[in-house]
């Protein structure tokens, strides 16, 4: 079990690790701008991964949001 979760995290690392680069800098709590960054460029790229979506998207027939879920309170805050 152990070597198939490394494998993972490796692969989870590197879809993050754009979000965070981007957000080097920036003033705030570092692990909120990544995990904002994060989610907008997830919805940037479900927006257009494919012909299908990217049309509807146009069209107006189709909204693609984000959102972040609080562990804490429960809560889903809409970010993009």
């Amino acid at each position: 079990m152990a070597k198939l979760c490394r494998g993972h995290i490796s692969t989870l690392v590197a879809a993050i690790k754009p979000a965070v680069d981007s957000t080097n800098g920036q003033t705030g709590d570092a692990w909120d701008n990544a995990v904002r960054a994060n989610v907008k460029m997830n919805v940037n790229n479900l927006q257009s991964s494919s012909p299908i979506l990217a049309e509807a998207v146009k069209a107006g027939k189709l909204k693609v949001v984000g959102g972040r879920y609080d562990l804490d309170s429960g809560k889903v805050e809409i970010i993009a």
